[in-house]
């Protein structure tokens, strides 16, 4: 059936000989209607080309269907691959994401927040906020569901979980890896010191340079924003006033610009200087060289992070909840000389590939074996 206006309840109820209440109660998932009316209904839906208004069915059901998420950096490699984790299990939960971006910005954070709570979200993602559990209380209020990833303190309100990454964990592999390797003049390009994840990772650092018995030299840690360019300049600088031997990056994308710097000073990697990051996104194995790293699945993340919302939605928890994320990591041409060969890159395209068209993650249940408390020992 077409017609020049868009279609309304009162067609579908003509087309399926049904009333017009009846054709609301399945547009709005009323459970108590036969299978059969509800099919003749969604038939005539689909053959007149009936849209349901989102707006006015929010009003009836309470609920928009949505989750509001902020991330510090859109333009991070990391988090796209972390949303499509996130969003890939929400939309087979029925839920669509409002994606904002903070920039790095606590006063831009509070209006997105602002504007995502305005749209009538149902539950909220937040990465990397710098708002205090008291702050985000105020603001959200105590019940909504609420998913935090690397907050600062553990949480406190009921219906809101949190799930930090064992960054202090990490960055000890990271520089150990370099002290194991023969390196004895570390330096550290740190991110912004406002970050809970930044202190994290330079504590970790500082932890391995302790335990090897080397020098703390404070002059080797370099605070920058975790953008390749930040890396870039920093790098230079510090080869210029300080002359490390190897680099421990805050992430990736810091570590090309390290890269990228030590290439245009003629400094072979990893001779003449080490270079490690942290995130493993998927530009890694394809820098010159291979980039070693400490892997986060983004991915699989953002997909533990989607199935604890709709946890959270479908069954309220009366208590604050914590997970610990584990990570791992990846060796690689920038920090030892194994540079992968032909056959070897053909297999990372190979899987990079496949990563892309079908997706891959481990289940909740397969990575979460139980809440921790704090300063416990349980991890995800």
């Amino acid at each position: 059936m077409k017609q020049s206006r868009p279609a309304t309840l009162k067609d579908v109820a003509a087309y399926a000989n049904v009333s017009i209440k009846t054709v609301s109660n399945v547009v709005n998932e009323w459970p108590y209607i036969t299978d059969e009316t509800r099919q003749k209904v969604l038939d005539a839906i689909q053959a007149v080309g009936y849209r349901p208004n989102q707006a006015a069915r929010s009003l009836v059901t309470g609920k928009t269907r949505t989750v509001g998420v902020l991330i510090p950096d859109i333009a991070n490699p990391f988090f796209g691959a972390a949303m499509r984790g996130c969003e890939d299990v929400l939309f087979q939960g029925g839920y669509s994401l409002l994606l904002s971006n903070t920039n790095e910005d606590l006063t831009r954070e509070r209006n997105n927040l602002e504007l995502l709570l305005s749209r009538g979200v149902d539950a909220l993602l937040l990465w990397g906020s710098r708002l205090s559990c008291e702050e985000l209380e105020e603001i959200i209020g105590p019940r909504l569901p609420l998913v935090t990833v690397e907050l600062s303190m553990e949480p406190k309100r009921p219906n809101h979980a949190n799930i930090n990454i064992d960054n202090q964990h990490g960055a000890e592999l990271a520089t150990r890896h370099l002290v194991d390797q023969g390196y004895m003049r570390i330096a550290h390009l740190a991110g912004p010191e406002d970050r809970v994840t930044a202190n994290l990772r330079q504590a970790g650092y500082l932890q391995a340079i302790e335990k090897a018995g080397l020098p703390l030299e404070k002059s080797l840690i370099y605070h920058a924003s975790p953008t390749i360019a930040a890396g870039y300049f920093a790098t230079l600088e510090l080869l210029q006033s300080q002359r490390p031997r190897a680099i421990f990056c805050y992430n990736d994308l810091m570590a090309f610009g390290a890269l990228i710097a030590a290439r245009e000073l003629g400094l072979d990697v990893p001779s003449d200087l080490a270079v490690v990051g942290f995130d493993d996104i998927t530009m890694d194995t394809f820098s010159e060289p291979p980039l070693s790293t400490v892997r986060i699945p983004q991915y699989d993340l953002g997909h533990i992070a989607g199935e604890i919302i709709l946890q959270l939605l479908q069954a309220p928890s009366d208590k604050p909840i914590s997970y610990l994320y584990p990570v791992e990591l990846i060796i690689r041409g920038s920090s030892c000389a194994l540079p992968f060969s032909a056959d070897e890159r053909a297999a990372n395209l190979k899987n990079l590939l496949s990563s892309f068209i079908h997706g891959s993650h481990a289940s909740l249940e397969d990575l979460i074996t139980k809440p921790f408390e704090l300063g416990a020992e349980n991890a995800i």
